[in-house]
């Protein structure tokens, strides 16, 4: 078994356990994972920018201070306009994860990948409505998330069917043994249905999402004697650091502010992240990524 594969059963089996053994605790780890390892995997974009824009017209400064304007912007709207923020970033998210998953395979597949790329936002949160309505109450009333509760959760059922099914048919056509990808899904499709929402999106989005873009920007860990370049470390801590000012607006003691602020912080991030690694795979398999 491929090692990819590897981690995303290793953390669908430990998140299990966790929710077995200490369930109040579950959620928190998930979310500490979503974070610190989480959202490094956008600390190669000022590297990735470079490659395919700096030939160009465009300055390092240029890229520099737009991708912090950009970072800056989808926080505050979330912060100053939740709904409106929070809106865009599923639809930045939806979009930018279909991308992700329509590419994953051994060959693109855009039906696939828009599936499950909007299962990963949609299906945490409408197969565990209750979780969710707390941990969205920063952004979305709760009267009006139960408004549309009902149509949510069938919604969510339905394509939770689609996907099973779609993958049971992906396992039984294998014929040639890879079906590392399709076992990953599978895996990924458990963790939504059976573990709280934050523990089911960070299977996911550390196991495959996370994973697969730093796998993406391997070439730019070549030239690094330690393995991981140093710029790589900065950028991850500094990203992390973004949390801090959060604190004047959210208590972290309590998990559901500590994930609207993560959320507030990821929705900046995701933006310029989105942009930079738009057809990133174009960008790596056509050149050396710069040192």
């Amino acid at each position: 078994m491929r090692n990819g594969t590897l981690l995303v059963v290793a953390l669908f089996v430990g998140m299990q356990v966790c929710v077995w053994s200490a369930s109040s605790w579950s959620e928190w780890l998930a979310l500490g994972l979503m974070i610190c390892a989480g959202i490094p995997h956008g600390s190669f974009d000022l590297r990735v920018a470079e490659a395919k824009w700096r030939e160009g017209v465009v300055s390092r400064q240029a890229i520099f201070s737009g991708y912090i304007v950009c970072v800056i912007a989808m926080s505050g709207l979330c912060v100053f306009a939740p709904p409106a923020g929070l809106s865009l970033f599923l639809l930045i998210s939806a979009i930018h994860f279909a991308e992700g998953e329509t590419h994953s395979g051994v060959r693109p597949d855009a039906t696939r990948g828009y599936l499950f790329g909007v299962a990963a936002i949609i299906l945490p949160i409408g197969l565990h409505p209750y979780e969710a309505q707390l941990y969205m109450s920063y952004f979305i009333p709760r009267s009006m998330l139960a408004g549309v509760e009902t149509p949510l959760v069938i919604g969510s059922e339905v394509l939770a069917l689609l996907l099973g099914a779609v993958l049971a048919r992906d396992l039984l056509a294998c014929r040639d043994g890879n079906n590392f990808d399709t076992i990953e899904r599978i895996i990924c499709l458990l963790g939504w249905i059976l573990l709280p929402p934050l523990g089911g999106f960070a299977v996911w989005f550390i196991g495959r999402h996370s994973r697969q873009h730093l796998e993406v920007c391997k070439g730019m860990f070549l030239t690094s004697r330690a393995g991981v370049p140093l710029d790589f470390v900065l950028i991850s801590l500094l990203a992390i650091a973004g949390l801090v000012p959060f604190t004047l607006l959210f208590d972290f003691s309590q998990i559901h502010q500590l994930f609207a602020a993560s959320l507030c912080l990821i929705a900046g991030l995701t933006l310029p992240h989105m942009i930079v690694s738009h057809r990133i795979r174009d960008v790596a398999t056509a050149r050396v990524l710069p040192k």
